[in-house]
């Protein structure tokens, strides 16, 4: 069977991946990206022992797993661990690539954030600023819970947040939860924004041009794996790039419909669930 990639201006639905049914590829991978959060696990969830399961299914056939996760590494590894992924992972949307094994960070792409806090200062007065540095280490000008991004946080004055260059500038705010940061985020055309809004608006700014693809690059390079022999996996806007670089790209069943046009296939909604499902399709 031979597979053509679907073209992602098609407008037509994508087709959805149904349990035992075979892909739509005519290779066998080397190298399978995951997401976490929605995509692994539920948000701030556990492991489900199926995609545990189905991960080490396919590494004892020789492919290679690795996770791409907008968290920062304290957050990542204890999930590497627990699904048995050992080697690298990209985190802070492609800004960092580390070694499980090691703990250690292997290769960073930072920036200076002054520009951009000086403008977000202007902008979003009102704001929370935190900066993450290169280890994975946050620092705040107002502590809050950094959930599923890090383990660290430390209060500091805010001209402190530019004293070093740094992988990602988060930005928080509460008055920014109606009309969003899609203005805001327009204005930083020399910084990639990832935002989004719960109950608290918020907004990831990082360098120019740098997303999952990036680092993800930078794993099959190490690895000497084919990137047209990559599957990737995730379900929200910080995966796009990702879902578009891999040879066979799977958006979540979750995830809405303008992230799945950006991808060749779905699978089920479930966390964890929708990865097992296509990792099971895989012949070993």
């Amino acid at each position: 069977m031979a597979y053509v990639a679907r073209d992602r201006r098609d407008e037509s639905p994508v087709p959805v991946h149904q349990a035992g049914e075979p892909l739509p590829i005519d290779w066998r991978p080397e190298l399978i990206a995951l997401d976490i959060d929605d995509t692994v696990v539920q948000h701030l969830g556990s492991v489900p022992g199926v995609v545990v399961d189905a991960i080490e299914r396919v590494q004892d056939a020789g492919i290679k797993v690795t996770l791409a996760t907008g968290r920062s590494s304290s957050t990542t590894f204890p999930i590497a661990r627990a699904v048995g992924i050992d080697d690298l992972v990209v985190t802070s949307n492609g800004c960092v690539l580390s070694s499980v094994e090691t703990r250690k960070t292997l290769e960073a792409i930072t920036f200076d954030p002054t520009q951009a806090l000086t403008e977000l200062m202007h902008l979003v007065p009102d704001a929370v600023f935190a900066v993450e540095d290169l280890h994975g280490e946050f620092l705040t000008t107002h502590l809050f819970d950094t959930g599923p991004l890090g383990l660290t946080i430390r209060q500091v004055p805010i001209e402190d947040l530019s004293k070093d260059p740094v992988v990602r500038l988060v930005v928080r705010s509460e008055s920014q939860t109606t009309r969003g940061f899609a203005e805001v985020a327009q204005s930083l055309g020399f910084h990639s924004v990832v935002f989004g809004i719960a109950d608290v608006a918020w907004m990831d700014v990082g360098p120019k041009g740098v997303n999952k693809a990036t680092m993800l690059t930078e794993v099959c390079a190490r690895r000497h794996v084919d990137p047209t022999r990559t599957i990737a996996i995730g379900d929200s806007w910080n995966d796009v790039e990702m879902l578009e670089w891999a040879g066979l790209g799977v958006a979540m069943g979750s995830a809405s419909p303008k992230v799945a046009a950006h991808a060749n296939l779905m699978t089920a909604p479930e966390a964890g669930i929708g990865v097992a499902q296509i990792l099971n399709s895989i012949p070993v």
